[in-house]
């Protein structure tokens, strides 16, 4: 995950005795190229990873970061950019138009306690905090803010920024067969956290799923066991017949999930349909079904079905 080679970066370079900028994007207006939650960290030995946003804008804070390494400057800052020549306050060089905040923290061997602390956290998807103000940076594991993404401005120019931290997207692929592996594929190149379930213990396509970060042989009907629920998590049934997509779902459907869509024919989902309302499943729970999943693109390969259903998930996670 690119969350998770970001900091692994920092760490690297800082015990290798190397200066680094962590840069973040803390708000973002909608014409904005650098979206928020953005991350790009530049080191002084002229490698960075991550980005804010690219274009002239990025090019010009590259430079100016290199020219604070020369001077040595420790920087716990934020910078409003707008992206309009014409507009008062910082420009940005771009015109897209559009306003985004960065914070820009220098990190040191004095901060590698809270970055090894939060990459644990990655590596085991296990919420926590991370805090930064103009004096301080930390990270508080076993809590989660109310917003994902927050910084406060007061007027006396100090500031504060948190955001939640560990646990990635996800998306539960149930069924690994051959469109399930072009979904983990397709997934997992847009930094989704892959976990796929199938039932069979000799299925090729399980086998060749090297894009999945965690594999499950399991019944359809206990799979809510691995499946953490909120609002970073997305179930995708594309099981091969009706009656695993049915205990797939019944174990789902009362779950706290940002997305649950199936895959099938319009005859295929109304027999599930009708299957579910005969187990007690309410209108209310099946409204919040995706099907036939994925959007309208007359898809037809397992390719283009996984990016068919890609693009309903972007879709959703960016409302």
């Amino acid at each position: 995950m690119k969350e998770l080679k970001l900091w692994k970066y920092i760490s690297d370079k800082i015990l290798s005795d190397k200066s680094v900028v962590l840069l973040i994007v803390a708000d973002a207006s909608s014409a904005s190229p650098g979206r928020t939650g953005f991350k790009m960290a530049i080191a002084d030995d002229g490698t960075s990873i991550g980005t804010i946003g690219g274009g002239i804008m990025e090019f010009d804070i590259v430079s100016e970061m290199k020219n604070a390494f020369i001077k040595n400057e420790q920087l716990n800052i934020v910078r409003k950019l707008h992206h309009n020549n014409l507009a008062k306050g910082d420009k940005s060089g771009l015109i897209c138009g559009g306003v985004q905040t960065i914070v820009f923290k220098s990190l040191s061997k004095k901060n590698i306690g809270t970055i090894d602390s939060i990459i644990e956290a990655l590596d085991k998807r296990v919420n926590g905090i991370l805090s930064i103000t103009d004096n301080s940076f930390l990270f508080i594991p076993n809590k989660i803010g109310d917003d994902e993404i927050s910084i406060k401005i007061e007027p006396n120019s100090s500031w504060e920024f948190e955001e939640n931290i560990g646990i990635p997207n996800t998306v539960y692929v149930i069924g690994g067969g051959h469109v399930g592996l072009a979904v983990s594929q397709i997934m997992s190149t847009l930094d989704f956290y892959v976990v796929v379930f199938d039932h069979r213990k000799d299925v090729q396509t399980m086998d060749e799923n090297i894009y999945a970060n965690k594999k499950i042989i399991t019944s359809y009907n206990k799979i809510n066991e691995y499946i953490l629920e909120g609002s970073k998590s997305y179930v995708v049934v594309v099981t091969p017949n009706h009656s695993s997509d049915k205990d797939a779902l019944i174990s789902v459907i009362k779950m706290d999930l940002k997305y649950i869509g199936s895959m099938g024919s319009k005859r295929k989902i109304d027999s599930i349909v009708s299957y579910l309302k005969d187990a007690g499943i309410t209108d209310d729970l099946l409204e919040k079904i995706y099907t036939p999943i994925g959007l309208k693109i007359g898809a037809e390969s397992p390719e283009e079905i996984a990016i068919s259903i890609a693009s309903e998930i972007i879709s959703i996670k960016n409302r």
